[in-house]
């Protein structure tokens, strides 16, 4: 089914930024030191990137993020041992069979990606708070709005928390007496992993505190990136049902359903 987006495009090319970097890298030290060199610098690029990845790991538990990290140290190792390298530390079975393996953990990033299950989902949340609204000259108001009672227990609202996190639908951030959730969009995960607090200063949340009340806040960068300007309060109503419906989901043990209405969008991971 089709649903007309609210968003405005995004810079697809984003995806490819660390491939691009990759290569910028090898270019330039193969240029001036040859291209063991160049090897060499890449496997250093290869072996920071994984630093990143097991941090994201760590804050989100989502799978893609360890098979990356995986990724990226197996390839380091094959380049700076590989008989390309200045070291040629490895014999050429070692070698193939290593490369194999990476090649295989590839592909498997590569499915967990087209399937979505790394894709990081706040693109997706944002379209489904938008569906309904209706175009208004009302405009942005910098204030949380009030959007209604939910029923559920604390354990259960931890847990609804653990499960956005490793799906990447939302970041929680545990406070005394509540839990704010921030809808992540692609590319925005470096900011969130690595300057959480930064990150959240400036963007759009939604709270469940331990009484059952939901709060809605949208932010100005968030509500600027929709295409119209739509009914600021009707967006913060239909981004509270939505979270709302979530945890209902949740409790009732069918947050499947959630994964699958964030799905049926089809939007793509790089975006």
């Amino acid at each position: 089914m089709y649903y007309p987006r609210k968003l405005k495009p995004d810079e697809g090319f984003r995806a490819f930024i660390p491939a691009i970097i990759a290569i910028q890298i090898f270019i330039i030290f193969s240029l001036f030191y040859g291209v063991p060199i160049g090897l060499l610098a890449i496997a250093g690029f290869f072996l920071l990137y994984s630093i990143f990845s097991l941090i994201s790991f760590f804050r989100t538990r989502n799978q893609v993020y360890l098979f990356g990290f995986l990724f990226q140290i197996l390839w380091a190792y094959i380049l700076v041992t590989s008989r390309f390298s200045p070291f040629n530390l490895m014999n050429s079975r070692m070698s193939t069979l290593l490369a194999i393996i990476g090649f295989a953990i590839m592909a498997y990033l590569i499915y967990l990606m087209i399937t979505r299950k790394g894709k990081w989902k706040g693109t997706e949340v944002f379209e489904l708070a938008a569906r309904s609204v209706q175009e208004s000259t009302d405009g942005f108001t910098a204030r949380p709005r009030y959007a209604g009672k939910a029923m559920y227990t604390r354990n259960e609202l931890q847990g609804f928390a653990e499960f956005l996190r490793r799906n990447l639908v939302a970041m929680p951030y545990r406070e005394e007496n509540r839990i704010v959730f921030i809808p992540v969009r692609a590319f925005e995960e470096f900011r969130v992993i690595l300057a959480p607090k930064t990150f959240r200063q400036e963007k759009s949340w939604i709270s469940f505190d331990y009484d059952g009340n939901v709060t809605v806040f949208i932010s100005r960068t968030d509500y600027l990136e929709y295409q119209e300007e739509l009914s600021f309060d009707q967006l913060c109503e239909n981004m509270g049902n939505l979270f709302i419906s979530f945890i209902d989901y949740y409790n009732k043990g069918e947050a499947d359903r959630i994964m699958y209405k964030l799905n049926e969008l089809k939007i793509s991971f790089n975006e």
